[in-house]
């Protein structure tokens, strides 16, 4: 940790102590990375010094994310559409995808700050399996798995949702609410996926059944067996990362909400529906990622959050210029998106 002047500091640099007002109010707390926002504001509240944080650099990947995105939302397309009109699945493509979108997911702040960036990009439900596999391969890392399971929930998640191909367009992509028996056909892409993986030779079978199982819910609401208590691990990491990128991605039939409301949908889902440790893992990690954060308010203000309440963290302190908007306490304000 290094004590170093603010007139010396760039955006970028994390914060390595919290800081306080004089008047012992929190303004920004350890971990975060300072913006110029911050910097601006250091420098009309005349503070002069911070501790900052001394990381060594990580290794950059060779290739940027746009161009390894867009790579993967080729061979998605392609084995997609291939799945389609019954061509095997290509494993060696599969692998390689993922192991180029494995060297994308270290800086997990910047990481989730790319995804957003890419949704628009393609057809949701490409963009979608390789937003599933990122997760999943950050769920794993934070879960310390070992190499080899790691990549094997980044194909999880990349084919978790294969047996989409196999329902009609006009339900998938319906604009309005499901009637029961159109619900009954979307909820057989499990099977279907499942049934299609497991045809290929070279298939892993616990990839198979986080296909088959990433809708079945521990209290035995899910689908398609009504499976009840402890999931299948490979389904269960799938499930959350499915439910993050589908509440915060625009749909045909609603549109995305922030990610501050899809984590806490997460935390009320971790109650007798998804796997509670998973669940909390990674409810835990991505609140850290809050602090520092540009966001839109309901209110139509912008502004930086400044403070994150684990106890509340998707209610956290917002400073817009030199006004702070605690929504912990004033309930009737809330975060509509984060602005890149």
């Amino acid at each position: 940790m290094l004590k170093i002047k603010t007139s010396n500091l760039r955006p970028g640099i994390k914060l390595g102590k919290d800081i306080y007002s004089y008047d012992s109010q929190l303004l920004l707390t350890s971990g975060s990375t300072i913006t110029q926002e911050h910097l601006d504001s250091f420098a009309r509240r005349n503070i002069e010094e911070v501790f900052i944080l001394d990381e060594s650099p990580r290794m950059k990947p060779e290739r940027d994310f746009e161009d390894v995105y867009q790579d993967a939302l080729e061979v998605v397309n392609s084995f997609m559409v291939g799945a389609m009109l019954g061509s095997p699945l290509d494993f060696q493509e599969i692998d390689k995808t993922v192991d180029l979108l494995r060297e994308q997911a270290f800086d997990a702040i910047d990481l989730f700050r790319q995804m957003r960036l890419m949704k628009n990009k393609g057809e949701y439900l490409f963009t979608h399996s390789i937003n599933v596999s990122l997760l999943c391969i950050l769920i794993g890392r934070w879960l310390k798995c070992d190499r080899n399971t790691i990549r094997e929930l980044g194909i999880a998640g990349l084919l978790h949702d294969l047996g989409k191909v196999f329902i009609e367009n006009d339900i998938l992509n319906k604009p309005g609410k499901l009637t029961d028996q159109e619900y009954e056909k979307i909820k057989k892409h499990t099977v279907l996926g499942y049934n299609f993986i497991c045809q290929n030779p070279g298939m892993n079978l616990e990839v198979a059944n986080a296909a088959l199982m990433h809708h079945e819910r521990v209290d035995g609401s899910g689908y398609p067996s009504g499976l009840k208590g402890q999931l299948n691990f490979y389904a269960a990491v799938v499930a959350v990362a499915d439910v993050y990128d589908a509440i915060t991605s625009a749909h045909s039939y609603a549109d995305k909400r922030s990610p501050y409301s899809a984590a806490e949908i997460l935390w009320q889902e971790s109650f007798g529906k998804l796997d509670a440790r998973i669940t909390k893992v990674f409810y835990d990690k991505i609140t850290n990622f809050y602090v520092g954060n540009k966001v839109l308010l309901s209110n139509k203000k912008e502004g930086i959050v400044i403070y994150v309440d684990p106890f509340q963290p998707t209610r956290p302190i917002v400073m817009v210029e030199d006004e702070f908007y605690n929504l912990a306490i004033d309930r009737s304000i809330t975060i509509r998106d984060i602005i890149d």
